[in-house]
């Protein structure tokens, strides 16, 4: 186990119909450094859980005994937490399961019975690919600093500042940087959701979610917490 890992503690939940596996997958996990928040059964029981348990991670059985399997489970996971860490285990490998693991572009996959080593380094390489992403989306945000400073809305000693200080913003999603973006540059919903490939009704739920994770209740005092921190 790596000194990153094993400082870190990633929240991370396990979804797994079978009690014993389950158990197992706890118990090489918390040894390597993550924190099992919760084991979960079905897929219906996960949902409800993700905005109260808030996992870095989802170790998820594609083989689920249920009304989806893991695979259409990370699908809809995916739709409301974009950064979660997406890690499938499985007994079976073939071309069709290894094709819809891509399509999900999850950030890996572990073929049953599993080891430690390579449950490990499944685990670090599926967080280092969130972590990527997350600092994606601060470069965005630095690109909307810059943007801002530019037009004269911002101080230009702010336009390098670490924006993760700022409330709330630490906790947008990539697609929601990318709403964000668009709006401060005086893009209206349709046409975010043109640039985007969503719809309105889409664009206007990452809005509501952009207001409440940084405590505004517009767009004018969005950009006001922004420019002035």
């Amino acid at each position: 186990m790596t000194t990153e890992l094993k400082a870190r503690r990633a929240r991370a939940i396990i979804v797994e119909d079978e009690w014993i596996v389950a158990r197992d997958l706890q118990h090489i996990l918390e040894e390597i450094g993550l924190q099992i928040v919760r084991l979960v059964r079905r897929p219906s029981e996960l949902l409800p859980l993700l905005d109260e348990l808030r996992p870095e991670l989802l170790v998820l059985d594609i083989d689920l005994s249920a009304e989806i399997d893991g695979i259409e489970l990370a699908e809809q996971v995916q739709k409301t937490h974009p950064t979660c860490a997406l890690l499938f285990v499985s007994a079976h490998a073939e071309p069709e399961t290894l094709a819809r693991i891509r399509r999900v572009d999850a950030h890996g996959f572990v073929v049953k019975p599993f080891v430690r080593p390579q449950l490990e380094a499944a685990v670090e390489v599926a967080l280092a690919r969130v972590d990527r992403t997350a600092d994606n989306a601060q470069a965005a945000l630095r690109e909307i600093a810059r943007v801002l400073a530019d037009a004269g809305a911002l101080p230009n000693e702010r336009r390098n500042r670490d924006w993760r200080q700022i409330p709330g913003l630490d906790e947008l999603s990539p697609r929601e940087v990318q709403v964000l973006e668009a709006l401060l540059a005086h893009r209206r919903p349709p046409q975010i959701a043109e640039d985007l490939g969503i719809s309105p009704h889409t664009v206007r739920n990452h809005l509501k979610s952009i207001y409440a994770k940084c405590g505004v209740r517009s767009q004018a005092e969005l950009l006001q917490l922004i420019v002035e921190g």
